[in-house]
This record gives structure tokens, C-alpha cells and sequence, in this order.
């Protein structure tokens, strides 16, 4: 389970944020890196109790160089399905915005069913939601600050399982979205328990396992990433090594830094 959303801070600034929650109680992260993408890599298997079985594909939060920063949440678990993390790499690299990136997920799924996600995706000049459903799509222009949890809004609201959070967490991270002024009051809002300990930071089933923000000013990305509860953990800030900030030198400091023992791993 995942809470996510965009925001604008002010002229070319913008900002994505994720709390990534697992079912398990600690996870490392994979990322790939190269001068037009980043992207943390995306698990299929998220509630598997075993490491070792885990299945690696696409991308779950990145941003490319162009400026478009995108991220999912899952709606409907595993099956036969192709992974929706794989339509956040599809919008990252066809390397454009928010419209590029529509057009190339509505392609992808045209050819193949999907899991039931739900992606945001924002840039310089708009935003939007794409939600997910085998190969139905329903995207959403926003025009201000936007969350999504584990439920489809214009493709039918799902409601809470037993001890599920999907629906309380939307109110709060909406609610605080829109009053949010600063980069503290996203990583406040990371670091909430508005609802308790099934907060947007989780302590009980599905914890949060890693809390990101990109951040996108002028031609600069900077990533900030808490590995763990993000209440009890201190955050890494890193600039994206993007465009021409690229050099392998940048990239192998980038990934020395990141907090996982898996950040070599991947391409």
C-alpha cells in the first residue's frame, strides 16, 4: 500500500512525494540510473514475505530528464497481469511531460491488460492522475495539489478491506496537501499519524518501509529518501544526476549515498 502526490511549491518548483508501504517489515531498494531516466525499481511481488522470491520490473517513482516526475500505487494485487510499475517506466521513457507520457501509457495498455494501479504525474507546465484497470484508462488534468492511495476514484471508489487505511489516508494527505506552503510540510505529511498507526507513515501491516520527495527546480532534480518509518528516520538529499548533470562519476556517488544495500544493483 502506497500514499502518493503532487504539489506546487511556486515558478518552476514542483514537487512528487511517495510513502512506499510493504508487507514486510524492512525492504531494499533497486534503482536505475542513466542521463535521461531514474527510477526506483518496482517489486510485483510487494506482500511476499520472502526476499529471495521478489520479482523486479519497471519503475514505481522517477523522474526523467525533461523535468516529468511520476510515481503508482497499486489498487488490485499479483496475478497474470503485467506489472503497473511497468507503465511509469513507459511514461519516464518516452521522454517527454505529462501529455507524452498519457499518450504512451493509453499505447501500452491498448496492447495488454494491467494490474489496477494509480500513477501521478506532474511537470513545468500540468499534472494529471492516470488510473488503471486491465486495459481501461481513465486519466484526470489536475489543477492544484493532488493524492491518491489504494482505491480508484473515476473507475469505480473501492472500499477499505478489514483493517484497510486506503480511504482515511486520501483525506489526509489531500487535506494536508492543500495547506502545505514548504518542503517541511510534505515531509510532515510523510511523517503523519493522523489515523493512528495505519497513518500515511504505517506501523501495522503494511509498514513504510521508504518515504521519497522529487523535487524539480528550474533543470534540477533533487530526490530526498528515508529509508524506514520516515517519523523515526533522518532523510538523504541527493541531486538526480540528470541530463547534463550526468557523468559517471555523479552516478556512482548517487547510488554510494542512496540508502539500500541493493543500490548497485540494476542499471
Amino acid at each position: 500500500m502506497c500514499t502518493i502526490g503532487v504539489k506546487r511549491l511556486g515558478d518552476d518548483d514542483y514537487i512528487l512525494f511517495k510513502n512506499k508501504d510493504f508487507g514486510r517489515a524492512a525492504s531494499n531498494d533497486r534503482i536505475s540510473l542513466g542521463p535521461d531516466v531514474f527510477g526506483v525499481v518496482g517489486v510485483s511481488t510487494w506482500d511476499g514475505s520472502d526476499p529471495d522470491l521478489d520479482v523486479f520490473s519497471g519503475i514505481s517513482l522517477g523522474a526523467n530528464a525533461t523535468g516529468l516526475l511520476c510515481c503508482d500505487a497499486n489498487v488490485q494485487g499479483a496475478s497474470d497481469q503485467s506489472n503497473y510499475d511497468e507503465l511509469v517506466e513507459v511514461a519516464l521513457r518516452a521522454g517527454e511531460g505529462v501529455d507524452g507520457a498519457i499518450a504512451a501509457v493509453r499505447a501500452a495498455v491498448a496492447q495488454r491488460p494491467y494490474l489496477w494501479g494509480n500513477l501521478i504525474m506532474i511537470d513545468a507546465l500540468g499534472a494529471a492522475t492516470v488510473e488503471v484497470r486491465d486495459q481501461t484508462v481513465a486519466v484526470t488534468s489536475l489543477s492544484g495539489p493532488a493524492a491518491r492511495s489504494n482505491h480508484h476514484l473515476e473507475l469505480g471508489a473501492g472500499d477499505d478491506p478489514p483493517g484497510g487505511s486506503t480511504v482515511a489516508r486520501l483525506k489526509v494527505a489531500q487535506r494536508r496537501l492543500e495547506s502545505a506552503v514548504a518542503l517541511a510540510d510534505i515531509h510532515e505529511l510523510q511523517r503523519s499519524h493522523d489515523q493512528g498507526i495505519t497513518g500515511i507513515c504505517s506501523h501495522e501491516i503494511h509498514q513504510t518501509v521508504y518515504a521519497y520527495v522529487l523535487r524539480r527546480r528550474g533543470d534540477e532534480t533533487a530526490l530526498y529518501v528515508t529509508k524506514g518509518h520516515p517519523c523515526e528516520v533522518g532523510r538523504v538529499e541527493l541531486i538526480v544526476p540528470l541530463g547534463r548533470r550526468w557523468s559517471d562519476e555523479a552516478a556512482t556517488r548517487f547510488r554510494e549515498r542512496y540508502p539500500s544495500d541493493q543500490a548497485m544493483v540494476g542499471s
